[in-house]
């Protein structure tokens, strides 16, 4: 019996993502917004915790880089939402372009969660059957590339010894 609710559940929880992914790609909306301000703040604090498990400094220099990437995401899809009331002909197409491009940094900033999580405890069962497997998926398996891991190696050999000028 539990594992016909968990079952059912986990169906719930996949489709009703798979129609809200619909949902927001074929009408984007401003809120959509909320969820990207709330990935970046997510990916602030889970970098936070990696830093202490790590043992890092936490440094103005890593919080002034969460300032600058703010400013880099959001300004571009709020004058993409003001233009899409504002210049006629285009309503549709600018904001069609700006759900997209919000889908796409929440797809980054996602993405950053998992690595983050991932670096902060990558043995445990949860790391093992959650965040690699999610990674793996968000990442495309590009890692594992053959064409990657050779200019991976290309930049480890031009890149200059510590020592040389």
């Amino acid at each position: 019996m539990i594992q016909k609710t968990v079952l059912f559940t986990t169906a719930k929880i996949f489709w009703g993502g798979t129609l809200l992914f619909i949902d927001v790609i074929t009408a984007p909306s401003f809120n959509m917004l909320f969820v990207v301000m709330g990935a970046i703040a997510l990916d602030f604090i889970t970098g936070i915790a990696k830093a202490k498990a790590k043992k890092a400094a936490r440094t103005s220099e890593g919080f002034r880089k969460t300032v600058v990437k703010l400013m880099q995401y959001l300004v571009p899809i709020l004058v993409l939402w003001v233009a899409s009331k504002r210049v006629p002909g285009y309503e549709t197409a600018l904001k069609e372009i700006s759900g997209w491009l919000m889908l796409f940094v929440t797809y980054i900033e996602v993405t950053s969660i998992f690595e983050n999580l991932y670096e902060i405890d990558n043995k445990t069962v949860i790391a093992k059957y959650v965040y690699k497997p999610a990674l793996r998926l968000l990442k495309f398996g590009i890692e594992n590339n053959a064409v990657v891991k050779a200019a991976e190696k290309l930049d480890e050999k031009e890149a200059p010894k510590p020592n040389q000028p």
